[in-house]
């Protein structure tokens, strides 16, 4: 099998969130029992999640990003129509994308607050579990930049957790159980500190940075996990 190009860019993120992820993402961290049940999860539920809303709202040729990938198991059942489709995975952690699911094009180690796309250049943008590490300002810096990026017309769809998301609940339950009389924190991955908090944030998430919603979805698809957020930018006049 080819293998994927890998690209380095030169935009560097905060030294803190690098090495949150780099951790996060660690040969070593995802060898544990708790991370080789995710990786599960992600190809079961997710996967399937991400190929009918791909499927349902992008076009079938093109050029595609997602825009914080990690492994990109969660992209593995895209259908990439003969090649008509191709799939760039960008995230800030170097050594995950070298690992990362052999269905991307292309892996490109970069900042997805500067996306290294021109103007109008990008068929369509998606991600799982990325946005709720960022601030609500964070938020609607980067999805201008999936804005910028996007041709006019085309869709980004994102997967967030809500606050009411089941799964996420009992993690953080256990989090806290395994936390009692520890002196270093444990935690799954890094903080979720902007999980959704209803439909009409969702909305205005997608609406501040000019995208047209067009679909909202409570997290039935994911199993209660992560809602589905639709937007399209606008087509030309």
């Amino acid at each position: 099998m080819k293998q994927p190009l890998v690209f380095a860019s030169t935009v560097k993120p905060e030294r803190a969130e690098l090495l949150a992820w780099s951790e996060h993402w660690s040969e070593r961290n995802q060898k544990n029992p708790a991370q080789r049940f995710f990786s599960v999860y992600r190809k079961a539920v997710f996967a399937r999640t991400v190929h009918y809303f791909v499927e349902r709202y992008f076009p079938p040729e093109g050029v595609f990003v997602e825009a914080g990938s990690g492994t990109a198991e969660t992209s593995m059942r895209i259908n990439k129509h003969n090649g008509a489709r191709k799939l760039i995975a960008v995230d800030i952690v170097l050594p995950v994308l070298q690992r990362c699911h052999p269905i991307m094009d292309a892996r490109l180690c970069g900042d997805i607050f500067q996306l290294p796309f021109g103007d109008d250049s990008v068929a369509g943008v998606w991600n799982v579990g990325v946005m709720e590490h960022f601030t609500r300002d964070e938020i609607d810096r980067i999805m201008r930049e999936f804005y910028r990026v996007l041709k006019p017309g085309s869709r980004l769809i994102m997967l967030i957790p809500g606050v009411d998301s089941v799964p996420q609940r009992m993690l953080r339950l256990t989090e806290r159980v395994i936390n009692v009389g520890r002196a270093q924190r444990f935690r799954f991955h890094p903080d979720e500190i902007s999980q959704i908090q209803s439909r009409a944030q969702a909305q205005n998430i997608l609406t501040t940075a000019g995208f047209r919603v067009l679909e909202i979805e409570y997290g039935f698809r994911s199993l209660l996990a992560f809602k589905t957020l639709v937007g399209c930018k606008a087509p030309q006049a």
